[in-house]
This record gives structure tokens, C-alpha cells and sequence, in this order.
């Protein structure tokens, strides 16, 4: 359960990302991401079927931290902040408590934005549009 690998969308992108903001206006979802140097901002536009998605303060998700540092120091997931999950616990929830609505009609994916503050999971059935912010 909960396999983690890396997401890599776009081979500039830097490795480090940092929340700046998280905008939901009912239509779409928007994360956008900056890096540690100027010109270095992306925006996340989930603008199709997002099923659900929670932002939680990194610190309190301290047994997800663990779990990632037994099972998952190869991916140096405190230098990475892009990850697909497989075998998703969130997922799982998700579809238990849709009744499986969505099972065999949608292929659903599990994003995983890590930052050093937020933890941000997004369930959509469409990647997110990306885009380099100037």
C-alpha cells in the first residue's frame, strides 16, 4: 500500500518546490509552486475531474514522514517535492466512501506535492495543466 514514486512533468524543473499558494474556486484547482531562485514558478492547473484533495501541515503528518524514510530514503523524497502514488490509502478512502462511483469509468491518479511545509494530495482523473510563471 502506498507506493511512492517520483513525478517528474518537466525535466527544468527544479527539484525543491515551495508552496505559495492553493486556490480551489469551484471550477479548478490551483497549486502554485516556487523555487528557491527568481523565474523559478510553476502553476498546477487541475482544471478536469479532481475527486478530492487535502492540504495538511507537513508536521503533522509525522507517520507518513516516517513511513517514507524507512521504505523511501532512495527516492530523497526531503530534496523531491513531486510524487505519484500507487496503491493509494487515500484512493482506497475515497472510493469507499463514493460507494466506487468512479470504478472502471475513470482512471484516477494520486498527486503528492511535498513541500516543506504543506503536504498537498490531489485525486484527479486528468494530469494538471503546468505552467512556467514569469
Amino acid at each position: 500500500m502506498n507506493e511512492w514514486e517520483k513525478w517528474i512533468p518537466l525535466e527544468s524543473m527544479p527539484a525543491r518546490l515551495y508552496k505559495e499558494s492553493l486556490l480551489d474556486d469551484g471550477d479548478s484547482l490551483r497549486i502554485i509552486l516556487r523555487g528557491e531562485t527568481e523565474g523559478q514558478k510553476y502553476s498546477f492547473l487541475f482544471d478536469g475531474l479532481v475527486l478530492s484533495y487535502r492540504n495538511s501541515d507537513e508536521g503533522s503528518r509525522l507517520r507518513m514522514l516516517e513511513h517514507l524514510h524507512q521504505h523511501y530514503a532512495h527516492l530523497e523524497y526531503g530534496n523531491w517535492t513531486l510524487f505519484k502514488m500507487k496503491n493509494s490509502s487515500y484512493l482506497e478512502w475515497f472510493a469507499q466512501e463514493s460507494l466506487e462511483r468512479y470504478e472502471g469509468i475513470v482512471e484516477v491518479e494520486h498527486y503528492v506535492f511535498l513541500t516543506s511545509n504543506d503536504v498537498i494530495e490531489v485525486l484527479s482523473a486528468d494530469p494538471p495543466a503546468i505552467t512556467k510563471m514569469i
